[in-house]
């Protein structure tokens, strides 16, 4: 065992609870556990959102398709999301983490990041420390549920040993094993390093952040662009890339907003596909103007049947109205979708936001038109809930209305002050 006794740089631990929403379900009902478990956003779904351990263990993941989740476990059980049971976990998870350390950062709902230095004094070990943070996540979450801790000088690190570490372990990164780590841990595992990134990468023989050492920057700006060959460079040498270092940062505003939806089947319908952009799209510009925020980059993904399709476009501009934002979608991004296939999973988005009060308004008698339809429609919809007010796109359709699902998703956006509707139980 190899601790960190002498703290001599900051100690990042990362905590990540081992198959989160599986696992919770498992101990709240003892008949499901030893057993390949996966959860769908609701009965009658296709694509598996969460898988437990066993079922882990037999090749089945998030994104895989149930008909593929049979086949590898034939005696696989499948379970409804149960989000109200754990949004609760994750709250009792946050106040079990602010009371052990001043310094924590929340990075997805069942993950976080605590800083050692701050809270040293109390313990004798960061190894020590994160014995006690398993004990405690046991002891108020149950028996059957077990966590991952990795132990580094930074998040990039303590991330990375953390996930890739045996279930329920405790990982630490030193001077005698990094280089190590680094050499065996597949980009695939890498936080930052999406799927196309990381099959870029194993073109050129690329499989690990270690190989990123002997590879010329010339080469790897030529390859990557200025911005991902630095990134990438970081990660070779294990130090923290700009997106974890921004972690640190309280932003005063969300930088990007976005909603995707998975649906029960695949779909080629041009109709539905299109009502289906138009709906997400409405709410992602009401919680946009919720903020007072406006963005001028509009981006638009679809997924299914093992293919992908993304475009976006960067403006000139700001975009704060739902026609504007559609509009955008519907007749420079879509045609660009040249290999249609059918469709399961659809996502839209804005970035590069500002508030209002920093961007210039529009002089145009339309734009100033459709800023006077927004706002009664943002009265209306505030009084009686979004979608009050729509578009005929949506007539005779299955709208499909915001998810509050974990705590601090939109790590920016305040439920209980944006949307007042739903202060209830999940509140934060």
């Amino acid at each position: 065992m190899n601790e960190l006794n002498h703290l001599k740089q900051q100690v990042v631990l990362h905590i990540d609870i081992n198959s989160y929403f599986a696992t919770l379900l498992q101990q709240e009902t003892p008949a499901l556990r030893n057993k390949p478990v996966v959860v769908v956003k609701e009965l009658g779904r296709s694509c598996v959102i969460a898988a437990s351990k066993e079922a882990k263990l037999k090749g089945i993941g998030t994104g895989c398709s149930l008909a593929e989740a049979y086949q590898l476990a034939p005696d696989l059980v499948e379970m409804p999301a149960a989000f109200e049971m754990y949004f609760s976990a994750t709250k009792r998870l946050k106040e079990l983490f602010d009371q052990l350390s001043p310094s924590t950062e929340v990075f997805s709902l069942d993950e976080v990041f605590i800083d050692y230095a701050q809270i040293q004094k109390l313990y004798d070990s960061p190894y020590n420390f994160a014995l006690k943070i398993q004990d405690k996540v046991k002891s108020i979450l149950g028996e059957w549920v077990t966590c991952n801790i990795g132990i580094a000088e930074n998040r990039f690190l303590a991330k990375m040993v953390g996930e890739t570490a045996p279930k329920g372990s405790v990982r630490q990164v030193t001077a005698a094993n990094k280089a190590l780590i680094l050499a065996q841990t597949q980009f695939k595992d890498v936080c930052g390093i999406g799927p196309r990134l990381a099959k870029r990468l194993g073109r050129i023989g690329v499989t690990v952040p270690y190989q990123i050492n002997f590879i010329p920057t010339e080469v790897l700006r030529s390859m990557f662009g200025p911005f991902w060959s630095d990134e990438l460079r970081k990660m070779g040498r294990g130090e923290e890339p700009l997106f974890l270092k921004r972690l640190a940062n309280d932003l005063p505003y969300m930088k990007s907003v976005s909603r995707s939806i998975t649906g029960y089947r695949l779909s080629s319908s041009q109709d539905l596909i299109m009502s289906t952009l138009y709906n997400l799209s409405e709410e992602v510009i009401y919680k946009l103007r919720k903020m007072k925020l406006a963005g001028r980059l509009v981006f638009c993904s679809l997924a299914g049947n093992h293919q992908f399709w993304a475009d976006h476009l960067t403006l000139k501009y700001y975009v704060r109205h739902v026609s504007e934002m559609f509009d955008l979608i519907k007749y420079q991004l879509y045609p660009n979708w040249r290999n249609q296939f059918p469709v399961i999973r659809l996502h839209v988005g804005v970035s590069l936001l500002k508030p209002w009060s920093e961007i210039q308004d529009c002089w145009f008698p339309g734009w100033w038109q459709q800023e006077q339809i927004s706002q009664a429609v943002d009265t209306l919809n505030d009084r009686y809930g979004l979608f009050t007010v729509t578009s005929g796109l949506l007539i005779q359709k299955e709208i499909i209305r915001p998810e509050v699902t974990g705590f601090l998703g939109d790590k920016k956006l305040n439920v209980a002050r944006y949307f007042p509707e739903w202060k209830d139980s999940r509140e934060s």
